[in-house]
């Protein structure tokens, strides 16, 4: 008997690991996407590397500001706020 709730025990184990991996990679990838999609052509056009590796960190009022780097050298970084709760761009910053 003791080995039958030994085994039930490591199956738990074992599938509660399977059902908490994240599969999905970078969690902050959610952000990027939203902040990305937020952009006119015009803009996604001067995006310099590929948007998932845009860099993404905390703002005021618990938001996140995702920072896409800019081919245009006249123009300043593309800079989105993100809601992390609402899952909605706040505000796009000026490019100065």
């Amino acid at each position: 008997m003791q080995k039958i709730y030994s085994l039930l025990l490591l199956l738990v184990f074992v599938s509660f690991s399977f059902a908490c991996k994240d599969e999905d990679g970078d969690p902050l990838d959610v952000f990027r996407e939203i902040a990305f999609n937020s952009l006119t052509v015009s803009e996604k056009a001067t995006v310099n590397n590929d948007w998932k590796q845009a860099e993404v960190g905390a703002w005021v009022d618990g938001y996140y500001l995702v920072v896409f780097e800019s081919t245009d050298a006249g123009l300043a970084d593309i800079r989105v706020v993100v809601d992390p709760t609402n899952g909605t761009v706040v505000e796009i910053l000026p490019r100065i």
